[in-house]
Formats: structure tokens, C-alpha cells, sequence
């Protein structure tokens, strides 16, 4: 199980590149009964950095808290996403850092090749 600081220095992917369209996933979590609308921003195989897109939600999602990925745009980038579980490490206003329990099944290279717009 990596630490604290080998998560922080895995390779992070930056999604700019990718409409924000399909980067959209909603993710339910064990603390409220409805689903939080998220943007990812960047992703690794260990986690992702994400930004809640509603006011309303900054409040629903707590450190530690484990939340279930699903509603993801399905396309060949990140349709892979839902049903992963994760949980909070760090939040920041409306920016929040995801851990992946258990971490993605794809290594940087692989994860890389599969963010490219076709």
C-alpha cells in the first residue's frame, strides 16, 4: 500500500486537453443520500484530483470519507472509471483529492496512452 509520499510523487495526468464534458462523473458517497457532480482534473494510477461543480456539494463530502465512482461519460478515455471506489485524502475549497481503493489496474504508461484524444 503506497504511503503518503509515494502517491504524491506518482505521475499525475493532466486532463485540460480533454472536453470537460467527458470528464464528468457523478460519485455517491456513504455521508449523503445523493450523488456529487465532479469534474476530474487529473488522474494517476493511485488517484485523481477533482472539483466539486456544486456550491451545495463542498459540504457533503468530508476527508475520509469513501465514495463509489458511477455515472462516468462513458468513452474509450475514462469510461473505466465507474465503479472504482475511493476515498478523500485532501480538500481545499472546491478541489478535492481522491485515493483509489485499490489503486487502478493500469500502470502510468498504459493510463497515459489511454488519455490521448483519438
Amino acid at each position: 500500500m503506497n504511503n503518503f509520499n509515494e502517491r504524491r510523487d506518482s505521475t499525475r495526468i493532466d486532463l485540460n486537453n480533454i472536453d470537460g464534458f467527458f470528464r464528468q462523473c457523478d460519485i455517491a458517497t456513504s455521508s449523503c443520500s445523493s450523488d456529487l457532480d465532479i469534474t476530474i482534473l487529473n488522474i494517476s494510477p493511485c488517484g485523481m484530483k477533482l472539483k466539486l461543480n456544486s456550491e451545495e456539494d463542498l459540504t457533503k463530502l468530508d476527508l475520509n470519507t469513501e465514495v463509489f465512482i458511477r455515472g462516468c461519460i462513458f468513452n474509450d478515455r475514462i469510461g473505466f472509471l465507474s465503479s472504482q471506489k475511493a476515498v478523500a485524502v485532501w480538500k481545499e475549497e472546491s478541489l478535492v483529492g481522491l485515493r483509489f481503493t485499490p489503486e487502478l489496474d493500469f500502470d502510468e504508461p498504459a493510463l497515459r496512452k489511454m488519455m490521448i484524444s483519438h
